[in-house]
């Protein structure tokens, strides 16, 4: 490749940094900003094109990020350092939510962790639960994913959930569960789970406050009936 064409494609990587720096993510198009983020894994190659290719793959910029590395390496361009970096990206985006959670002075209502359930668990390709312990003032004292299952379900060990919950000195619960499906309807089973759990942990003189379903994009509450 000619010199030219090597300080034709830096300097556009510049000015690519030198808009974020001035006018902010509102002045990129999608495709522009992953560009710019495939750039420090793939310093040598044009990657518009590559960032158009995930865009189009995946549907959109969000969803390249929902992504396991290994459907990561299936787009031709994509190589073992982009594909990490597309991975932490998003578990940096976790911790980031999950911090203001825990952070949190009190969780008045399922809206108030939506966000961080839904980046933390919604992309799994398997079925997973995911328990929140809160303590008496509703502040989040532990999480954990205490169940891993299948495509399409987790068997529901009321054990393993109410085991974490004491082990946290909890007095509140929130339970999460993902469906890779990305519908978030609950079914039957979903709500006699909830039944069930909500008399287990009255019993023990816990309160289970809701029961979210998640995706990538939406969180249904078994409690309200509602999309969140």
């Amino acid at each position: 490749m000619t010199q030219a064409a090597n300080d034709h494609r830096h300097g556009h990587r510049d000015r690519l940094r030198a808009r974020l720096l001035k006018a902010g993510r509102e002045a990129f198009e999608d495709y522009e900003l992953l560009e710019l983020l495939l750039s420090y894994a793939i310093p040598r190659i044009d990657v518009k094109p590559l960032a158009k290719r995930l865009i189009e793959r995946f549907g959109s910029f969000a969803a390249v990020f929902d992504q396991p590395r290994e459907r990561l390496l299936e787009v031709d361009g994509v190589g073992a350092q982009a594909a990490t970096l597309v991975v932490a990206l998003r578990a940096a985006m976790t911790r980031y939510l999950e911090q203001g959670v825990e952070r949190a002075v009190t969780i008045r209502s399922p809206e108030d962790v939506a966000e961080f359930v839904r980046t933390e668990l919604g992309a799994n390709p398997r079925e997973c639960l995911l328990l929140l312990c809160l303590n008496d003032r509703n502040r989040l004292v532990r999480h954990a994913t205490v169940i891993e299952g299948t495509v399409d379900r987790a068997p529901f060990y009321p054990r393993e959930l109410l085991k974490l919950a004491f082990a946290s000195n909890a007095t509140a619960l929130l339970l999460v569960h993902n469906h890779p499906s990305g519908d978030p309807t609950p079914s039957e089973n979903d709500h006699a789970i909830t039944r069930r759990l909500e008399a287990l942990a009255a019993e023990l003189g816990l309160t289970l406050h809701d029961h979210l379903i998640v995706t990538p994009r939406s969180a249904f509450s078994l409690k309200t009936g509602k999309l969140l």
